[in-house]
């Protein structure tokens, strides 16, 4: 009988002691919510909008200046409206990661192997050389497409840019100086340059190698070098029109007056570390493997004392001129010819 009597006591007690750990349990899950909510860092990038409306310091590692890139953006459509280019639009010059809501315009001699690995990475693709011939794999699948991605405001689209004569002189070393391997450009342009700077190679009979012969040899190697000057001769009469992708203006491969880019990120020595820190912010992996000596030119990375040094075999008449071929690209990302002002020559 007693214990009958003291039985809706206990019951009582253990309502209230159950009640009490479910009231402690519940503010330690809401204590742990709270702290993912402030300190939670994504597995995927997930891009801004529009630049004007988020912070960038919030989505970058390095604090960059948004009014920095609204006005770089800005800049971007007044030398557009300035000028009126209108080039075509071309599916196969952009990356898509569909994960991470992510568009890139690649340009070639900027980084684009670095960036070729890095988009190959985020769509799930391991590729260790031959990047080139990955990257068609890369891009939207149709112009359609890459059309609704330009539309779409929840893509985050960007690309990257370099001094326009560091990246040429970085093409031209890579691509034509380069003569330890087989280059298409040497293949294809070297008989060119050489028609118009040394055109006593193309005077044969039948006692004398004929010009090909001479120019390379029989594993289509470079044998005769053109060199710098040789190189920015025979360019400067070219049409800028079907241009090679490794020289080609920026605004013509990216098409950028056709679309509207969030973000530009400029490769020179002072700001190497905002692609560390977009690669950091997209790579799935965690690797810390530098993607920026991917596909480096040989003999080192082209720098400014090594832009400086081939330009210094430039007249100052040739540097205007071909400071003119590339001035929409100068006048758009707000580089300067001053720059490499101290390394002409008389």
């Amino acid at each position: 009988m007693s214990s009958k009597k003291y039985l809706p006591k206990y019951a009582l007690c253990l309502i209230l002691y159950i009640s009490i750990c479910l009231l402690v349990l519940l503010i330690k899950i809401n204590q742990s919510y709270s702290e993912r909510s402030v300190n939670h860092e994504p597995s995927h990038l997930s891009f801004p909008v529009t630049l004007s409306a988020i912070s960038i310091e919030s989505t970058y590692d390095t604090s960059i200046d948004t009014q920095v890139i609204e006005s770089s953006l800005q800049r971007i459509a007044s030398v557009c409206e300035k000028y009126n280019k209108t080039p075509s639009l071309e599916r196969k010059h952009f990356f898509h990661a569909p994960s991470h809501n992510a568009l890139f315009c690649w340009i070639r001699k900027v980084a684009s192997t670095s960036f070729t690995k890095m988009f190959a990475e985020l769509r799930g693709m391991q590729i260790h050389r031959d990047y080139y011939k990955r990257s068609e794999s890369l891009s939207p699948e149709t112009v359609e497409e890459l059309l609704n991605l330009i539309d779409d405001m929840e893509i985050f689209k960007f690309l990257a840019v370099r001094h326009p004569f560091e990246r040429l002189v970085s093409s031209y070393r890579s691509r034509i100086e380069d003569n330890s391997k087989y280059s298409a450009q040497a293949w294809m342009f070297a008989p060119q340059i050489f028609s118009v700077t040394r055109p006593e190679l193309f005077h044969f009979n039948e006692t004398i190698q004929s010009p090909m012969q001479r120019i390379f040899h029989n594993n289509r190697r470079l044998k005769i070098v053109p060199t710098f000057e040789e190189f920015v001769r025979w360019l400067l009469k070219q049409s800028d029109e079907n241009e090679d992708e490794h020289w080609s203006p920026y605004h013509s491969h990216c098409s950028i007056c056709q679309m509207h880019f969030d973000y530009v990120l400029k490769l020179d020595d002072a700001s190497i570390q905002e692609f560390h820190s977009i690669f950091r912010k997209l790579n799935p992996t965690g690797k810390r493997e530098n993607l920026m000596k991917l596909g480096q030119t040989r003999g080192g990375s082209t720098n400014f004392k090594r832009t400086c040094n081939y330009l210094s075999t430039l007249t100052v008449d040739t540097i205007e001129k071909l400071y003119e071929r590339y001035r929409f690209d100068f006048d758009m990302f707000d580089y300067s010819l001053r720059t490499y002002e101290a390394c002409k020559r008389l």
